[in-house]
């Protein structure tokens, strides 16, 4: 799990600033997840990876980046808004509620640059209301979600907090997943996601209990636009 772990690191800081532009998900090939919240793809103990109860009907994803690639897929690059999503679901989805997660580094008194291995996520700070996306299709919603990207390298502070962007999803259906054939492996280019099991709450810190594979595509992008 170290390269995840490093490449989970890399997002803290990969974000640029950008003015307004589509950031998340390639939005390559089509979803095939045929499960929901009650399940999840983790490491087998044998090898290779299972699917495994979680005994919930909720759940939070947010995508965790390209391996070795700095384009930026769940934190927001500076402070603004998102101003809407997309999703591409399958023949069966489930309700979605877009969702803000806020995570923070350490920041260096000095320079204010990140300090790496200091980043910790994530605790919901927003969660719109549920929507259920079109069956075999994309699905683009307007949306008005505040996010925040906030420095401050004063010695009593030394943080630099960030938001990102999330998809929740609430009772019976698919979620928006893409299982490639190399998931759990390590090829560069490779799609990272993260998943809480159940979603989210406002103001409930979750640093220790998101599950990370690689080979899992969220199939989410959003729309950002600078204040």
């Amino acid at each position: 799990m170290g390269v995840i772990a490093l490449a989970l690191g890399l997002l803290a800081v990969a974000a640029a600033p950008a003015s307004a532009r589509w950031y998340g998900s390639l939005l390559q090939g089509a979803p095939n997840a045929n499960y929901g919240c009650e399940s999840a793809l983790v490491m087998a103990p044998l090898g290779g990876v299972q699917l495994a109860p979680t005994n919930q009907v909720s759940c939070t994803y947010r995508h965790a980046g390209y391996l070795y690639s700095n384009r930026p897929t769940f934190i927001a690059p500076a402070t603004g808004r998102i101003t809407a999503i997309k999703v591409r679901s399958g023949p069966n989805p489930a309700k979605l509620r877009l969702t803000i997660l806020t995570g923070s580094s350490r920041v260096d008194t000095t320079t204010g640059r990140d300090l790496p291995g200091t980043y910790t996520c994530c605790t919901a700070r927003f969660v719109g209301k549920p929507f259920r996306p079109r069956a075999n299709a994309t699905t683009k919603k307007s949306v008005n979600a505040k996010v925040f990207d906030v420095r401050d390298k004063r010695i009593r502070f030394r943080i630099h907090s960030s938001d990102g962007v999330a998809l929740t999803a609430v009772g019976p259906g698919t979620v928006p997943l893409q299982i490639r054939n190399d998931v759990g492996g390590y090829n560069p280019g490779i799609p990272l996601a993260t998943g809480y099991w159940p979603y989210t709450r406002l103001g409930e810190p979750r640093s220790a209990d998101g599950y990370s594979m690689t080979g899992i595509d969220l199939m989410f992008q959003w729309f950002f636009k600078r204040r």
